[in-house]
């Protein structure tokens, strides 16, 4: 059975060019055995497609479930997430069939986060995304059906754990989307690109719709012993995220509507337009708890793992979150239901 209040870790897989697939797996297998040390509830890891040569950094997992079944084998105890599975890549029984197969490997420890993949040069209300959307609920109206036997004809094998269905978290953004899943009773999941007033208005609207599953929220977090030794060993991937991610897409949009300014003063400032909250326990703490508190989300996912932060100051600020940080955490409030 899920659990709100969980704390997880969002690994999207991201490294810079410099790094070689071989060392970026690696170091994700060491950091899944410490997240379980540590105490985590979950690990998510993210899928992304092709070499991108104009990118300061890029995805390095295509098929998360491979991956996943991987980790299944090292660990004992921690959930294991896809996040998200890119639904248009497979047809719907092979996705069905994937999921419970990693499923039955993992012991019952898996998740799954689904999604119609980025439209960066998109915008909402285009027919290209209505298009995408409409695609994505049909898909995954079909895997539902195949998890829970009503899918007609011959059942898939193995046979998906009576369960497996309620854990399934869909990325969603548009109305139909979000009341679609929530007629389905799927869970929703908030991702890392948007600001807490626009997921806010998500999570409403799926609640509006009837949802009654849990709402995942992902930020983008690094933790050190005091503010200015945070700034100091984040600054390097701080200018790489910005590099890649400012200026563009959810943070354009954000511009757009008056949320953010468009010259921000200070680089703190810059770093929480971009939603990358650095800081020490304390500082990192209240912003959280204020995430949750505007936008209703039932539990945590957070990523660590970003290309330009040192191996070891990543490590320390998975210590720090579980140690200093997790007891100034308040718990979320109960799902209501509008």
């Amino acid at each position: 059975m899920l659990k709100s209040n969980a704390l997880g870790i969002m690994n999207q897989m991201w490294a810079a060019h410099a790094t070689s697939d071989a060392e970026a797996v690696a170091i994700a297998i060491e950091e899944t055995l410490l997240a379980e040390e540590l105490g985590f509830d979950s690990v998510w890891i993210g899928e992304h497609h092709n070499v991108r040569p104009g990118a300061r950094f890029y995805g390095r997992i295509p098929a998360s479930e491979m991956f996943l079944a991987h980790l299944a084998a090292k660990t004992t105890r921690i959930a294991l997430g896809t996040g998200v599975r890119i639904l248009s890549t497979t047809p719907p029984q092979r996705t069905a069939e994937e999921m419970s197969l990693l499923d039955l490997l993992s012991g019952g420890r898996a998740e799954f986060g689904v999604g119609l993949g980025s439209t960066p040069d998109v915008k909402p209300g285009d027919p290209a995304r209505e298009a995408k959307a409409a695609l994505f609920r049909g898909l995954l109206t079909e895997i539902v059906a195949h998890l829970s036997g009503t899918a007609g004809g011959a059942p898939i094998s193995p046979a998906p754990a009576p369960d497996l269905a309620a854990r399934i978290w869909a990325a969603a953004r548009d109305q139909a989307t979000l009341a679609h899943i929530a007629n389905a009773g799927i869970n929703l999941v908030v991702g890392q690109a948007e600001l807490p007033p626009i997921q806010a208005a998500i999570v409403q609207a799926y609640r509006a719709a009837g949802g009654t599953g849990l709402v995942r929220g992902v930020r983008l977090v690094f933790v050190a012993e005091s503010h200015a030794v945070a700034m100091r060993d984040a600054d390097e991937a701080l200018a790489l995220y910005l590099g890649q991610m400012g200026g563009k897409g959810y943070h354009s949009e954000a511009i757009a509507k008056g949320l953010l300014a468009a010259d921000p003063r200070t680089l703190e400032e810059r770093a929480l337009g971009v939603n990358f909250i650095i800081g020490s326990p304390e500082e990192v703490a209240g912003l959280l708890n204020d995430y949750v508190a505007a936008t209703g989300v039932d539990r945590l996912d957070l990523m660590v793992q970003v290309p330009g932060l040192r191996t070891d100051a990543v490590r320390r600020s998975m210590a720090l979150i579980q140690h200093a940080v997790k007891p100034l955490l308040k718990r979320a409030a109960q799902p209501a239901i509008a």
